[in-house]
This record gives structure tokens, sequence and C-alpha cells, in this order.
């Protein structure tokens, strides 16, 4: 059985390495990690050096039969090894880059290597094929999930309407000076900024959503900034006109 489950272990750590927190606690992922990427390296090796050797025998022979082709249409062109040698010397770079088993060679020992050596150093990898399709399916629906967020928010918010500057007893927060009641939230408007506006400088606190006449609002309670507290973040407003307090 614990054999069967490190089986478990290096099939597991195939997957992309943000899926392993899902996973029974008992699998050694680390582990299974290290030793399913040396196999995926000597699979890969298994593969490509038969391959290799078939391919590049087959090269060396195109090189031969078309010197001895040359030398028998062209007597005086006479026999030269070199342009032998060099078909051979290539063989290598146009079996992993030319031919569909060099691509899996190199994807196998590649990645596998990758995979055993970060298993090494305790920061275990899974396949990257698989993680790649699986960020971009994540990605995909991790917008798709944002984009349906906003569509849903701005349904509840309605039509986008000027800000509204109301009392602290409208607003419904008794510790502030006034309140900005908005109808979409503002970025980087986070409690603790500082709002400078032509009135002053003020403190933001905590932003408050609230429904009002059947709509979504975001309520932005403002206190006067009139500590000696150092200003980190800091944002531009303009009040109305008629502001007062």
């Amino acid at each position: 059985m614990s054999a069967i489950h490190f089986v478990h272990a290096m099939a597991a750590s195939l997957l992309p390495s943000r899926h392993w927190d899902r996973l029974p606690p008992d699998l050694p992922i680390g582990r299974g990690a290290f030793a399913s990427g040396l196999l995926t390296w000597i699979v890969g090796l298994a593969i490509g050096i038969p391959g290799f050797l078939a391919h590049a025998h087959g090269t060396t022979s195109l090189g031969i039969d078309a010197m001895v082709h040359r030398t028998f249409t062209d007597p005086a062109a006479g026999y030269s090894q070199g342009m032998v040698q060099g078909f051979s010397g290539l063989s290598i770079f146009t079996f992993l880059l030319l031919t569909p088993t060099g691509w899996l060679t190199l994807y196998l020992v590649g990645s596998g290597g990758l995979r055993g050596i970060a298993a090494w150093f305790d920061d275990p990898l899974g396949d990257p094929i698989l993680t790649g399709v699986d960020s971009v399916i994540s990605g995909r629906s991790t917008r798709r999930t944002a984009r349906k967020a906003i569509e849903t928010r701005e349904a509840l918010e309605g039509p986008e309407v000027a800000d509204r500057v109301v009392s602290p007893a409208a607003a419904g927060v008794p510790d502030c000076d006034f309140a900005i009641v908005a109808s979409r939230r503002k970025a980087g408007w986070e409690r603790g900024v500082a709002v400078f506006t032509q009135d002053g400088c003020y403190r933001l606190g905590e932003p408050v959503e609230r429904t009002i006449n059947g709509r979504l609002r975001t309520v932005y309670p403002l206190k006067e900034h009139a500590d000696l507290e150092v200003v980190r973040r800091s944002v531009h407003y303009d009040l109305p006109p008629d502001f007062t307090r």
C-alpha cells in the first residue's frame, strides 16, 4: 500500500502546484515530484537515445549517398569526408529541432530534469504543459468571474450619478465631519488616506456600503486632518462650490 501511495504522489505531482492543497495531506508530494521528475528524465533518455542513433544513421547515410552521387556524376570533385562529417555533426540538432521524437525527447528530458532539481531544493513544480494550460483556463475563468461581479455590482448601483456631500447624521456615520456618497467605488480611497480639497485636508474613515433609494452606494466618511500624523497616501477631490460644514 505504501508503494501504491507513493505512485499516487508521483502522479499527483504532475498537477499544477496550485491544486496540491486539495490533495490528501499525507501524500508525499515533494518526494513524489522528485521521483516523477527523475522517471520522466529517464523515459526521455530511453526514447531519445535510440531515436537519435536511428536519426544519425539515416543522416550519415544520406550524406554518404550524396557524396557518392556527386563523385559518380563529377569524378573531378572527388570524395569529401568533411561533408559526411558535417552531416553527422548536425544530426543532434536536426533530431532535437526537426523531428517529433526529438521534440518529445527534449521536453521529457528538460521538464523532468527541471522538476527533479526543483524538488531536490524543496521547491517542487508541476508538469509545465499542464501548468500552462491550467494558467490559461484559470485566467479566463478569473476574468469571466471578475467581469460578472462588475456587471452585477453596476446593476445594483444603477446609472452613474454625481457624488453627494451629506452630513454625518444623513450618512449614518457619526464620527466624521461629513461624508461623500458615491454611485461608484473610488480607486485608491481606503481607510487612512488623506483627501486634499480646496477646503482643507481630511482623513478618510472606513468606507461603508449602503442601499439608498434602492441603489447601492458607497459612503466615504471624512474627518479633518488636524493631527500631526504623516501623510503616506493621498488623493485630490473637488468639493461642490456651495459646500459648507
